[in-house]
């Protein structure tokens, strides 16, 4: 009952409203990742990643390949909540992190992406970490983007393949989870260090 909720706001929220598609039909909403828990005390939601498989028919606008919604978990009256778009073909992995430092500190839930690359200089894949903060208001837990963040350069388009013009191997050392939370502890920790009297 609540996967047709979700789809049948989905295409009232998302530009699909512009076309003649039914909620019902399997090839109009898909998933890019399977729905993720997430919770801070005792508030939880859960959040979707919503495909869009219009995306190859569709070429008079742009269409993203998914979208991030979210809804409040355990509710009576659940609503569907959206957060950003996924402008990659594949979601490598989901997992969250609790920062420290002053100015930053809070959970946040990542995003790991990655799609396939292949020009006439390079053949692999690029990876993309998106961070979306859990904010938690009274009763109330959200998820957000905030576009004007700037991202860590290093975490964005981190190629892994094959250079073809040099021929040389490139190797992306932030393509899991592990990785990334590492690199992100090790900037956390020399937050915290630089703001100690």
């Amino acid at each position: 009952m609540f996967g047709r909720f979700v789809a049948s706001a989905l295409v009232t929220m998302f530009g699909l409203s512009t076309f003649t598609a039914s909620a019902k039909d399997p090839q109009t909403i898909g998933e890019l990742h399977p729905p993720v828990e997430a919770s801070m005390g005792e508030q939880e939601i859960t959040v979707f990643f919503l495909k869009n498989n219009l995306k190859n028919q569709v070429t008079e606008v742009h269409v993203p390949y998914a979208e991030i919604f979210y809804a409040p978990a355990n509710t009576a009256k659940p609503t569907l909540n959206y957060v950003w778009k996924v402008e990659s073909e594949q979601i490598a992995s989901v997992f969250f992190f609790e920062r420290k430092s002053p100015g930053k500190v809070g959970k946040s839930m990542y995003v790991l992406m990655k799609s396939k690359e292949s020009t006439s200089g390079f053949e692999g894949v690029a990876y993309w970490t998106m961070e979306l903060p859990l904010i938690k208001r009274g009763d109330q837990l959200s998820l957000a983007f905030f576009s004007g963040d700037p991202p860590d350069p290093v975490l964005q388009y981190c190629r892994d393949g094959r250079d073809l013009e040099n021929e040389t191997d490139v190797v992306c050392p932030y393509k899991d989870a592990a990785s990334i939370k590492k690199r992100l502890a090790s900037l956390d920790e020399k937050a915290v260090e630089g703001h100690k009297p």
